[in-house]
């Protein structure tokens, strides 16, 4: 796998453990509502994605394959 992929599924993980919680502790406690929540805050996903795109970005660094041997050896 590589670091590219890595690091998207990583956040995604991230992403969904953190759904995960607040919809449990809605469940759980009612006190958080999921929809207000996500309709005050769903702005700062597109800010956290642009982020990590930018961060993908400036440290992905592809190397080139190596050059073939071209000497004879006999």
């Amino acid at each position: 796998m590589t670091a590219r992929k890595m690091s998207g599924a990583l956040t995604v993980g991230l992403v969904l453990i953190a759904l995960g919680i607040i919809l449990l502790l809605e469940n759980w406690y009612g006190v958080f509502s999921f929809w207000r929540l996500f309709a005050k805050y769903w702005p700062i996903l597109l800010i956290i994605i642009g982020l990590k795109k930018l961060h993908v970005y400036f440290t992905w660094r592809d190397v080139p394959a190596p050059l073939p041997n071209t000497e004879n050896k006999e």
